[in-house]
């Protein structure tokens, strides 16, 4: 069945599907992502408003220090030596400065936690998007790249909010009061400083254009780099397999290449600013000292030493929160890049939608119909055709044919995983999609070639089939699935930590867990899908009684190469070319020596001169 599912995820993926990026759409509209964080930002209005009284009192007191500064040069240095009034003008800037910190620090805590905030919701409502989509959306789109967005994407929106809500704010209020500040003492001097802005402003604006492009190329990168490393993470079985690690290596160090190349790209364009800010403040100020020194010379009347050192301040003061600013600026680009990216995956369609008055039932029996169903992953290319099939209450139905078939696409459609294009599927004589998803889920019970575990302990593991069951009804279930011997065999019994995937326990053991947490999990329709597929022949008999267990009361289906297994099925549909060509007992299909009979008797003679070759 691990073929079947290669050739079905195939026809899900046009044009390759290797997973570097995925298929999303680019990014289109910045403006609409800053209006979509804003409302975000908006639900922590009461925080963040407090946050910028605290960032209000730390500016006044930061415009202030300068004039306090330079009045204690001026009055009582240059003018008159007073040393005890020069102390106690100190003293009032020390208790100015100390004011800043506790202001900065106050307002500094409040804007860390609304940013947390802001990133727990924002990751909390696109973790539950990606639980709402369906299977055709994580068939299309790479993994790597879906937890780039949740991560190091919101992570950008984290670090702009944090770091530039009190900046900008700050930033702006200094540039305000700096400029009432310079122009109450200077008019003259004021302009001086000015001069260079036009030149800032023209620079800033087209940076920005750049930067955020550049963002979005490096995130974007970022993801693809993500999707390397988690294929080769975990394909690295099939990679030494194959002898294929210089080829794996070549492969991620071409995309390692190419995401240094876009980082640098970004952080190139961005730290442009710095040097243009620190030039821009340097002739600000080489303009302020002499337009001062000559003013000083000329008309020491009116201007002073302490003058221009205040302006000296006012100067470093006035151009530091434009730097701030302007760095901001950027980070406000890679944000909106990552916005972009976030609201893609918040914006993907759900295709698979709960029904506006979702059916619950209260004593569901289990019997399957499909009528003249057919779907097909890709238009225009059918994987079933006219597929009817009737399966009741208790009954076990065998679903058999070649490689690519669709015998695993009728599971995925009868748990809804998939839409049907057209007919009917019916439980209980109900249309699954009148159902809530959660019930009709809640009904089936799936066990995999490949059965999926966490990481964490074996009980939190069994458990997951019913949370809450008690510990004798867990125990009980991996005893009726023949896995509680090999689990008390353990040291650490059922608290034994199982690695991700369960990969540090057999396939067999690990197909046993599976039934029985299906068991505990008591579903009213169960699906086997290659439960038996790659196991020896003891671990194999084991399985069988489990299942045999697991499929007492229960409407089954069981998907099997090994045609042996499913002899006793109640009724046996024979899949070929999209549609069922065959169905009945396996006596009946063997005595209307069709494409059944043939299918078996081809494998039985295989299994003969496999047999012969090892004795």
């Amino acid at each position: 069945m691990a073929q079947d599912r290669v050739a079905d995820k195939k026809k899900l993926r046009p044009g390759g599907g290797h997973g570097h990026g995925g298929n999303f759409e680019k990014p289109k509209n910045s403006r609409a992502a800053g209006r979509r964080l804003w409302i975000y930002i908006k639900g922590y209005t009461p925080i963040l408003t407090l946050a910028i009284i605290f960032i209000i009192v730390g500016v006044l007191l930061r415009v202030a220090a300068p004039t306090v500064m330079g009045n204690a040069i001026t009055e009582h240095l240059e003018r008159n030596l007073d040393l005890p009034a020069f102390t106690r003008e100190l003293g009032i800037l020390l208790g100015i400065y100390l004011g800043m910190f506790a202001a900065n620090a106050i307002s500094s805590i409040l804007v860390a936690y609304a940013s947390n905030k802001l990133i727990y919701h924002m990751r909390e409502d696109g973790f539950a998007k990606l639980q709402r989509l369906s299977l055709s959306y994580y068939d299309s789109a790479g993994v790597g790249d879906i937890i780039s967005r949740m991560t190091n994407d919101i992570e950008t929106i984290y670090n702009a909010f944090s770091n530039g809500f009190s900046q900008v704010i700050s930033g702006m209020l200094s540039l305000i009061g700096t400029l009432i500040a310079m122009f109450a003492l200077n008019i003259s001097l004021s302009f001086a400083v000015l001069a260079v802005i036009p030149i800032v402003l023209v620079f800033v604006v087209s940076l920005g254009k750049r930067v955020r492009i550049k963002a979005q190329a490096n995130q974007k990168q970022v993801g693809r780099l993500n999707t390397a490393i988690e294929e080769s993470v975990e394909g690295m079985k099939v990679i030494q397999t194959f002898n294929r690690e210089e080829e794996s290596y070549k492969s991620f160090d071409k995309t390692n290449e190419e995401t240094r190349e876009a980082a640098i790209a970004f952080f190139s364009e961005s730290f442009k600013m710095m040097p243009m800010m620190t030039f821009m403040n340097g002739l600000s100020l080489a303009i302020v000292i002499g337009l001062g020194g000559i003013l000083v010379i000329k008309n020491p009347s009116i201007y002073s030493i302490g003058l221009i050192s205040a302006f000296i301040m006012y100067a470093r003061q006035f151009f530091e929160p434009i730097r701030q600013v302007a760095n901001i600026y950027n980070m406000y680009q890679s944000a909106l890049a990552g916005a972009e990216r976030f609201f893609q995956i918040i914006d993907s369609e759900e295709m698979i939608k709960e029904p506006a008055e979702p059916f619950i039932p209260t004593d569901p029996k289990g019997t399957v119909e499909f009528r003249d169903v057919s779907f097909s992953y890709v238009r225009d290319k059918p994987v079933l055709e006219h597929i009817s099939l009737e399966a009741k209450s208790g009954m076990t139905t065998a679903i058999v044919g070649p490689t690519g078939a669709g015998k695993t696409t009728i599971i995925n459609l009868l748990n809804r995983f998939y839409d049907i294009e057209s007919g009917e599927i019916l439980i209980d004589g109900k249309n699954i999609k009148e159902y809530s998803l959660s019930s009709l889920r809640s009904m089936m019970g799936v066990v995999l070639q490949e059965p999926f575990f966490f990481a964490g302990t074996i009980r939190e593991n069994l458990m997951y089939g019913r949370l809450g069951a008690s510990e004798e009804e867990m125990i009980e279930a991996a005893k009726l699935a023949n896995a509680h011997h090999f689990i008390s065999c353990m040291p650490e019994g059922y608290e034994t930590p199982l690695t991700e995937r369960g990969m540090n326990i057999s396939q067999g053991e690990r197909q046993l867990l599976a039934i029985a947490r299906t068991i505990l999990a008591d579903p009213k329709i169960l699906i086997l899908d290659e439960a038996t597929s790659s196991i020896d022949s003891l671990t194999e008999s084991h399985i069988q009684q489990a299942m045999m267990n697991l499929m007492k009361g229960k409407t089954s289906f069981i998907i099997a190469h090994r045609l042996s297994t499913i002899k006793n099925a109640d009724n046996l549909l024979v899949i070929h070319n999209h549609t069922v060509i065959e169905q009945g007992t396996h006596t009946e299909l063997m005595a209307a020596e069709g494409f059944y009979s043939k299918l078996y008797t081809l494998q039985f003679e295989q299994n003969d001169v496999l047999e012969g070759m090892i004795s």
